[in-house]
This record gives structure tokens, C-alpha cells and sequence, in this order.
């Protein structure tokens, strides 16, 4: 773990290794990823989610770097990042969420709902899945609407 310490202008952030086993392309500063428990099954592989079977417990962090594919970069795991990749749930009545809500300031993200994204989505007040318990790993510092990908502030506890 590389830990980032307070000084002027720049809060405590902590950071992991991880290895890049999306064989796709490369991951990008902000993308969200999970671990890989498919192909890689290390403890360091992450990947994108491709299915809506981990519900956000299987969230890894969001990608410090550009990381490319089958090579090893930094992953931020807790503290506050600039950019993380959000959107607003995409479907109402989602199978594993009941209500599409806005991302708003305080709401909690997570991650692997909806599948083949490298987003987090909000997860709202009131908002109750309907297979199993959601599993936030970070919280909106900011408000969007779009059920497209924004990059916005959000403060990271995935660890």
C-alpha cells in the first residue's frame, strides 16, 4: 500500500498495485473496476464489471493511472479523488435497484450494478435492491443528473 499524507492542499489518499487483466485496453484515471474472481483469481487482477452478479461487493477502487492491459498501476482505495467516472442509474426498477435517483452530494456509490460500465452509480435515500444488499464503496462530492458518464468528486472508501 502506498499512503499519500496530508500536506498543503492535498488530502490523505491511499493507493494498491493492481494488475490489469482486462484484456480489452487500458484503464484510465477515474474508471471504476473490480476484482477479477474469473480469469485472475490473484488478489491483484482487477477488471471492468461484465455482469450485475456482485451488486458493488466486489469493488476494487478506481484507477489512479492509465494502467494498460496486462501491465500492473496504481488503484486508489480510500480519500478523495477529483474524477471518478458517475452516472445516474440507467433503468428504473433496475432488477437489483428500485429507484433511478440523481447522483447527488452525500450519496453513496456503487459499483458492478449495472453491467459492462466502468462507472459508479448512485445509490439513493430509499433506494432498496431487490436480490441483495448494495455495497457502497464511495460517496458523490457532487450532484449530476445524466445517466451518462461524468467525472466528478467522490471520496473513496473501498478498502
Amino acid at each position: 500500500m502506498l499512503f499519500n499524507r496530508i500536506n498543503d492542499g492535498s488530502p490523505e489518499r491511499v493507493f494498491i498495485v493492481v494488475y490489469n487483466s482486462w484484456a480489452t485496453a487500458s484503464l484510465t484515471n477515474g474508471q471504476c473496476v473490480r476484482w477479477d474472481y474469473t480469469d485472475d483469481v490473484d488478489g491483484v487482477g482487477v477488471t471492468r464489471a461484465t455482469s450485475t452478479v456482485s451488486g458493488g461487493f466486489a469493488a476494487a477502487g478506481v484507477v489512479a493511472e492509465t494502467i494498460a492491459s496486462g501491465a500492473y498501476g496504481l488503484l486508489q482505495i480510500y480519500g478523495y479523488h477529483s474524477a471518478v467516472r458517475v452516472r445516474t442509474m440507467t433503468a428504473s426498477g433496475h432488477a437489483f435497484h428500485e429507484n433511478r435517483e440523481p447522483v447527488a452530494a452525500g450519496i453513496p456509490l456503487a459499483y458492478d450494478i449495472t453491467a459492462d460500465v466502468f462507472c459508479a452509480e448512485g445509490i439513493g435515500p430509499g433506494a432498496a435492491a431487490t436480490s441483495f444488499t448494495l455495497w457502497p464503496f464511495a460517496f458523490a462530492l457532487a450532484a449530476s443528473t445524466l445517466v451518462t458518464t461524468v467525472a466528478m468528486a467522490a471520496f473513496i472508501k473501498a478498502m
